[in-house]
Parts: C-alpha cells; structure tokens; sequence
C-alpha cells in the first residue's frame, strides 16, 4: 500500500465523506523565508534558506507549490521570502517551476505573524487564504481540498490538526509534538485557513504575544489563567479550548482534524528530513 492509499484508507476508516469540492479560491501563501539562526536541516547542505534544501532531486519548496497547483480549491499563489534574488539566485530551475505555476514572491517582514499580514495586504486581501510552509513538502492536492472545503463555513480562523491515533497507525516512528486536550492529542498540520478580514485579529494578536516569549507571565495574562491551567491539567477538551480561544482573540477560531497522517509531518529536522525522503520516494516508486 502506497502512502497516499494507506491516508485514503485513514479518512475512509473515519467515516470521512467523499470531497465534494470547495466553491471558494483560496489565494494561498507559502512561508519560505530563513528562521533567525541556523536551520538545523538547511545547515546540513551549507544553505541559508531550507525552502532550498534539495529533497529526492527539488527543492523543498517545489513540493508544496506542487499540491497547491494540483487543488481545485486554489487560486492565486505567493511565496513568502527574502526577495526573488535570493529565492532564485542558487536555483534556476526552481525559478522555471515556479514561473509555469504563476507563483508571485512576496517579501518578508520581521516576524512570521508580520511577513503573512505584509502577503495578504499586498496581494489585495484577496479571501479566503490558505497558509502552509515551504517544508510542507509531504502536502497533497486532496488534503488541501479536504481542508478547504471544511474551513469554507466559518467566518474567521480554522487550523489544521492531525490526531495522535492516525500518526501513529501509518508512522509509529514519527516523532511529533502534540497539544494535549481531555478527548484526544492534536499535530499541527501547517495549514491555516484565513476565511475574512476579521481573523487577521489573530495574527495582530500574536504578534503582541511574540514579543513577550521571554516573560511567560504575560502569555498566562493574554489568554486567560483559568483557560491556560485547563488546557495544561488537559481538563479542555478541542471544542471547549477554541471556543475559549475565540472569546480571547474576539474571532472565531476552530481547530480542523485531518485523517492524513502525513499532513503533520513536516520538515523541522534532519530525523524529519530523512523520514520525508523515504516517503517521497516510495511515492514515485509507486506512480512510475
């Protein structure tokens, strides 16, 4: 069984009904840009940006772009990075895949919250958004559409998340961080659904609480003692911690659970990267 069958199998094994099909474009936005320091995957080849970092003969980064294209529910495509001479000056061919995709580059600004509100103002705050990372490399058009289509009811923000039971059942050796709630774990999936204006609150939200990593007290302040002690004493569960969540940030914010295992695995480090490489390859061993 192929990695993309045995994901299909997870979401029928769910009781997940088929995709219809999102009847929104979404304008996606793909982080690329450089962490501050050294990137633990993008060091390995002596490279500045892991975006860059070759993956089974591409760019990283070309993996997403990839799935992003391929979805129905796609419009528009920006690359958030440090300037197209910096994306395209180590790397022509990348320049050639993104040129034939129409993928646009939007420059980055000090902090992640800043450069994503920087790309939707300079893209003409063209909702719904999309946003996911340029080591999503493991990404495919029917998670993408699958996830649209999910965040297409709602008025704000909705988060991708996989379950712990899902990971595990196709990647038991895959090590991933997950927030504990009463009824379940959850991964990040890197995929953020931005539905309106108004769920840019969320990110004018955390950008005040990214500059106040240092003093963990004023995180305790923002989003509330009792909310911070029940999510951490896992008395929340998923619903009850975003609909809390939404009161704080004064917008409507729902976690979206995927049946894609590999949707919560990205490329954060050289274990990451090597379990990546095995995955892709045994897809195109399969589609050959």
């Amino acid at each position: 069984m192929t990695s993309q069958q045995g994901a299909a199998a997870t979401a029928s094994d769910a009781g997940i009904q088929p995709i219809n099909g999102s009847t929104k474009k979404f304008t996606a936005i793909i982080l690329a840009g450089k962490r501050s320091g050294n990137d633990p995957v993008a060091s390995i080849f002596g490279l500045e940006y892991k975006a860059l970092v070759p993956l089974v003969g591409r760019p990283m980064i070309a993996y997403a772009v990839d799935a992003l294209r391929a979805s129905k529910s796609i419009g528009d495509i920006h690359v958030v990075f440090d300037g197209e001479d910096a994306l395209f000056g180590s790397c022509g061919k990348l320049k050639e895949e993104l040129d034939a995709a129409n993928v646009k580059v939007v420059a980055t600004a000090k902090s992640i919250c800043e450069s994503i509100i920087k790309a939707i103002d300079e893209t003409g705050r063209q909702f719904p958004y999309l946003v996911t990372t340029a080591d999503h490399a493991l990404l495919l058009p029917e998670v993408v559409d699958y996830f649209c289509e999910r965040a297409e009811p709602l008025s704000g923000l909705g988060a991708g998340f996989v379950e712990e039971q899902y990971i595990k059942a196709m990647h038991p050796e895959s090590k991933r961080t997950y927030l504990p709630f009463r009824d379940t774990k959850l991964s990040g999936a890197n995929l953020f659904a931005f539905m309106s204006p108004d769920s840019v609150k969320v990110l004018e939200f955390w950008k005040n609480v990214e500059n106040e990593r240092k003093r963990p007290w004023k995180l305790f302040k923002a989003f509330g003692l009792i909310n911070m002690v029940g999510l951490m004493l896992r008395q929340l569960s998923v619903k009850g911690a975003f609909r809390r969540a939404s009161t704080v940030l004064g917008v409507e914010t729902v976690a979206l659970r995927l049946p894609y295992a590999e949707a919560a695995i990205d490329v954060d480090s050289p274990r990451d990267y090597m379990q990546v490489t095995k995955i892709l390859e045994d897809r195109e061993t399969h589609t050959l």
